[in-house]
Order: C-alpha cells, then structure tokens, then sequence
C-alpha cells in the first residue's frame, strides 16, 4: 500500500472529499439502568481508549462529545453527523441484541463512500464474568476499531478478516497463557486515565500506522513492472473502446484487491445488508472455534434488530448496486497514462479518488 491522497489535480476536486479534519467519531453509550456516575465513568473510560487507539495509529480525529442514555430514549434521539458512530450497550442491552446469539458486537459500513456512514457496536460482558467466558470490553473495541480503520483506508470484508485473523489469539496473548514475539508484536497497552488501570488491545497494523491520508492500493502497483504494464494494457483497452466502464472497474477492483497477505481461508459471519456490509464479532474464543464456515445471516434472523440501532438514515444512502460513473476527467488522465505522458503517481492518485468516493466497490 504505497499511494496516498495528499493532492489531487484541480480537476478532481468536486469528486474526492477533504480529510483534512481527520475522522469524526461519537460514543453513545445505551443503559437499562439509566445514567449515574459510574456509567458516566464508563463512558469516559471508553472515551479515552477511542481516542489512545486512534492516537497510537496516529490518525488525525475529532472527537464529539459522547453521549449516555436511558435505552428508551434513543429512538427519540437526533445525533450528530459524525463518520463513525460508536454504540456501546451494557451487559443486559447486549445479552438481548447479541450476546445469546454469541456474538459482542459488530462493525459495518453503509453505502458506497468509504469515508462517511461506520458503525461500531459494541456490548460490554455481564458484570461477573471473567476473561475466560468473555472477550475483555479495552480487547474487543479495539478489534472493531481496527475493523474501522482497515475499511476507512480501503480494505474489503475479507481483506480485514484476513488481515486481523493472524493477531487473534486472544486465549493465549490477552490471558498470559504464554508470553513470547508473536504476543508482544500482537498486544499494545493503554493505561486509563480514569480508573488508572492498563488495558491489553490489539496492536496497530504496522502498515496503516503513520499514513497522513488515506491509502488504497497495494505496493505492487509501484514495485511490479508486471502488475503496472497489465493495468496499462486493460487501460488501452478501455480507452479505445474494447472494454466499457463496468468491465474497467471491474478489472480495476481485481488487481486492486491483492493485500491478502496469506491465502488461508477464513470464516465470517455477516449480517445481509443491502447496501452496506458487516463483520459480526463472538463474544469468545470458543465459540469462533467451533464455528466452521462463512454464513451470510438473512434479515428473516431475529439478530437483525440490531441494525434497527444504526443511528442514521440507511435507506437513502446509494447502494453498491447502482451503476457506476466514471468521471471524464479520470478518462483523460487515464488516456495520458496509458500513453506513458504522465507519471504513475498523478494517474494512481486519480484512482485512488475513484476508490474513496464509491466507483470501486470492493465486494
């Protein structure tokens, strides 16, 4: 992943949007006892892990002020426009929406921009279980925050189920049944400002940490001659007319799609979205054990009623179905390229705009 989205032509700015204020983010945080002091010191407990996790990548952000409130008043609520909402439920508002499915949570994505419309649910664990019956609350927000960030810089479902799947041994890193390299390059620690304890989370992807933008594409499109000269020829194609517009994206979207860093399959658990997706997360290490294939849960599952909580308008967003357009300055720029006018990072550059605001879906 080696292009950034720093500067872009004059021609592309009424198609990319600005990052410049870094990623917008609230926690609202829902309990069925209503909101006193100690669940406002959770709230602030969450809070700082938020911004500590975000700080470690070295993202830029903007925090809105975080929210607690009585589960019936959500519905009536009307929230800030933010790009990533963060719902925290507690232990028994969990245990109805997720934990007797098996699952703590879930991140999703709605509509085809990547910057805008991230949810993170997350459910903290009945107030006497312990590590070994419940992924810790610090462990398991900072896995649907690396879910975020992975999606925010580009990544597709699989890539970032992949990606994480190598740091996942939390029964032998997060409860210190062995310490060893594989542990220590996995677990980061955040000390909590407000209780003053030290929470094991999951270490920062080595390659998104320090990005000052957004990156979406792999290095073999600068280090591979080969990759490169394939993408030019499917250019000329689409340039001369031999392929059209859904076909380029769709070539476009192969090649881009090759940060896997290994080929081992992995299981997933997705809630069916029609215009969006989402990676379910278990409440334990056991129970992902046992689970043996990827399933798709059909809207017909009563877990459904989570997204009932999704706290913006999901209906009205564009869907991944909808034709895409590729704008003419882009086929200008390409044509350039293909004849090898202009160098390789102002024609990556706008496709990198094309990938940020929706023309390529990864699937």
């Amino acid at each position: 992943m080696a292009i950034t989205l720093f500067v872009t032509l004059a021609t592309t700015q009424g198609y990319s949007q600005s990052t410049e204020n870094g990623i917008t983010w609230q926690i609202i945080y829902l309990s069925d006892k209503g909101c006193n002091v100690s669940e406002d010191r959770k709230v602030l407990d969450m809070t700082g892990i938020v911004e500590k996790y975000f700080a470690m990548y070295k993202i830029t952000n903007q925090k809105i002020d975080s929210e607690c409130l009585f589960h019936g008043e959500f519905f009536d609520k009307t929230f800030s426009e933010v790009n990533l909402n963060i719902l925290v439920f507690d232990d028994k508002i969990g245990q109805d929406l997720f934990l007797k499915y098996g699952y703590n949570g879930l991140y999703a994505h709605f509509g085809s921009l990547r910057i805008d419309n991230h949810v993170i649910m997350a459910t903290t664990p009945p107030q006497f279980s312990s590590a070994y019956e419940h992924t810790e609350f610090p462990w398991s927000l900072s896995e649907k925050l690396s879910q975020f960030i992975l999606s925010y810089h580009g990544y597709n479902p699989g890539s970032i189920v992949r990606i994480l799947d190598f740091k996942s041994d939390y029964e032998q890193c997060v409860k210190r049944i062995v310490a060893d390299e594989k542990c220590d390059n996995m677990i980061a620690e955040i000390h909590s400002d407000v209780t003053g304890e030290d929470f094991s989370v999951l270490a920062p992807i080595p390659e998104i940490t320090n990005q000052k933008s957004i990156k979406y594409l792999p290095d073999d499109l600068y280090s591979s001659h080969v990759v490169k000269e394939v993408l030019r020829k499917i250019t000329n194609w689409w340039v001369n007319g031999i392929i059209d517009d859904q076909m380029y994206l769709d070539s476009i979207k192969e090649i881009i799609d090759v940060r896997i860093k290994n080929n081992k399959e992995v299981n997933t658990v997705e809630l069916e979205i029609p215009n969006g997706f989402s990676i379910l997360s278990f409440s334990n290490k056991k129970i992902q054990n046992n689970f043996d294939e990827s399933e798709i849960i059909t809207s017909e599952s009563k877990i459904h009623s989570v997204l009932e909580y999704v706290p913006f308008d999901t209906e009205s967003l564009p869907t991944d179905s909808e034709p895409s357009e590729i704008p003419i300055w882009f086929k200008n720029r390409a044509g350039l390229w293909e004849q090898e006018k202009i160098g390789d990072r102002i024609f990556f550059d706008g496709m990198t705009a094309l990938i940020q605001n929706g023309a390529i879906i990864e699937k």
